[in-house]
C-alpha cells in the first residue's frame, strides 16, 4: 500500500516520502501509474521499504537511542543583540549548586546505557565555563559528549582545547553577515562590534569540531547572505555547515520584530538562501527534509534553566507561563500534563492526511504560541514545505 506521505514533484520526476525521507527518479509513466495506486513490478521491493510506511506504524517502532538534555547555564550575556528574545528577562543568575546536582543526578538516572549529548545553553553558556568542565568531569564515566549554542566570543584556542577534552563536539556560532551588518545587529555589551573576534575563533577551531553556523535572516540582512559566505571562503572557514534561520517575532517582543518576513514567503526565501549557499560552494544538507519531532516531543530531554524551571524547548526560556515542569536537587523531575511531550505529540493526528505532516507534526509549539492559537494549536506550514521540496532536485 502506498504511504499517504509520499509526493511527487512533477518538474523533477522524483517521489518523496516524508516520514521515511526515501526519494527516487521516476519515468514519466511510472508516475502516472504511481499516481492512480498502482506499483510498477520493478518498484515493488523500493516501494515497500521506503513509500509504504504509516506514522502509527513509525512510532510504534521509534526507539529514541540518545537522551539529550539541555542545560540553561544563565541569562547572562557579553552580547546585546538587537533582536535578542532574552531581553525581557536577562538578568544575572547563575546555575545553582542545587540544579547542577540535580541534573547530574537526573542524566545519571535516565542515561540507561545510552549516549548522552547534553547542549549547554544561555544566555552566553561560557560564561558559566567553570560549570561546564565541572558537570563534563562528573558525567565521564557514561557516554557522555556535549554541545555548545554560543556567540562564539569566548571560544578561545585555549578553552576550545579544554573542552575537547572533556567531550565538546558540537558547536552552535551565528554570524548575521559580513562585517559591516553583523557588527550592527550582534555586538558586545557597550556596543563594540563581535565579528572579528568571531572569525579569528572560527577559523581556529573548524577542523577540530562540527560547527553549525547560524545566521539569523531579516529584511535587513538579507541581500548581504551572499556577501558573508564569500567572505568565509576568503577567510578559509569552509568546513561549517550552515544553518540560515529567519528570525520570527516572539512572545516578548521589541521593535525590531517588525523587520520579520511575512509568513507565506518563508519558503521560498528559504530556497533562494541554499540555493546561493550551493552556488558558494557550500552543502545543503540532507536535514532540511528532516522528520519534525523535537525536544518538546520528549519528555525525557529536560531544558532546564539556572532555577531548575523546565520548559518545552529552548524557545519557551525565561516566560513563566510556560514551565513544565521542575527539577529536584535529587534528580527527580514533575512534568506538566498540559505541556507535556505526549501531548504535543499527539497533535499530528489533526493534520494525519496531509502529506507534509512528518516535516511538521501539526507545526512547532513556539509558533503555535505566538500566532495566538494555544499551545495545543496548528501551525501550518505546508506552503513553506511545497517550497523547499524543490531543493530534493540537488540530492536525486
Amino acid at each position: 500500500m502506498l504511504s499517504k506521505y509520499n509526493i511527487f514533484l512533477d518538474d523533477y520526476k522524483i517521489m518523496f516520502n516524508t516520514l521515511t525521507g526515501y526519494a527516487i527518479r521516476l519515468t514519466d509513466e511510472e508516475i502516472e501509474k504511481l499516481k492512480k495506486g498502482e506499483v510498477p513490478e520493478e518498484l515493488k521491493d523500493i516501494i515497500e521499504e521506503g513509500f509504504s510506511a504509516t506514522f502509527d506504524e513509525f512510532l510504534q517502532k521509534f526507539k529514541k537511542e540518545v537522551l539529550e538534555p539541555t542545560l540553561v547555564l544563565t541569562y547572562r550575556c557579553n552580547f546585546d543583540c538587537v533582536y535578542c528574545f532574552q531581553k525581557a528577562f536577562r538578568n544575572n543568575s547563575s546555575v545553582s549548586d542545587k540544579v547542577v546536582r540535580g541534573f547530574i543526578k537526573y542524566v545519571r538516572t535516565h542515561a540507561n546505557g545510552r549516549k548522552v549529548r547534553v547542549t549547554y545553553f544561555g544566555g552566553e553558556p561560557l560564561l558559566e565555563l567553570r560549570r561546564i568542565k565541572e558537570i563534563s568531569t562528573q558525567l565521564s564515566d557514561l557516554k557522555y559528549s556535549f554541545s555548545i549554542v554560543t556567540n562564539g566570543s569566548l571560544l578561545t584556542r585555549h578553552v576550545f582545547d579544554e573542552l575537547k577534552s572533556l567531550g565538546l563536539t558540537h558547536v552552535q556560532i551565528t554570524l548575521d553577515g559580513p562585517r559591516e551588518v553583523h557588527d550592527k545587529r550582534r555586538y558586545f555589551v557597550g556596543g563594540k562590534g563581535s565579528y572579528d573576534i568571531i572569525l579569528k575563533n572560527l577559523k581556529e577551531i573548524q577542523d577540530e569540531v562540527n560547527v553549525v553556523l547560524r545566521v539569523n535572516i531579516d529584511v535587513n540582512n538579507l541581500d548581504s547572505f551572499r556577501d558573508l559566505l564569500r567572505d568565509l571562503k576568503q577567510n578559509g572557514i569552509t568546513k561549517v555547515r550552515l544553518d540560515p534561520h529567519l528570525v520570527h517575532d516572539n512572545v516578548f517582543r521589541n521593535e525590531y520584530w517588525d523587520y520579520t518576513f511575512p509568513k507565506d514567503e518563508e519558503g521560498e526565501i528559504l530556497v533562494k538562501l541554499w540555493e546561493t549557499a550551493k552556488d558558494e560552494g557550500f552543502e545543503i544538507p540532507q536535514d532540511v527534509f528532516r522528520l519534525g519531532l523535537c525536544v518538546a516531543h520528549f519528555d525525557e530531554d529536560i531544558v532546564v534553566d539556572p532555577f531548575g524551571n523546565i520548559y518545552p524547548c529552548w524557545a519557551f526560556t525565561g516566560n513563566p507561563l510556560y514551565v513544565k515542569g521542575y527539577l529536584t536537587e535529587d534528580g527527580d523531575v514533575e512534568i506538566y500534563e498540559k505541556l507535556s511531550g505526549e501531548r504535543a505529540l499527539n497533535l499530528w493526528k489533526k493534520c494525519k492526511d496531509c502529506p507534509y505532516m512528518p516535516l511538521c507534526l501539526g507545526g512547532c509549539r513556539f509558533f503555535s504560541v505566538l500566532n495566538r492559537k494555544g499551545y495545543d494549536g496548528i501551525d501550518c506550514r505546508k506552503k513553506s514545505y511545497e517550497a523547499i521540496m524543490k531543493l530534493l532536485k540537488y540530492f536525486v
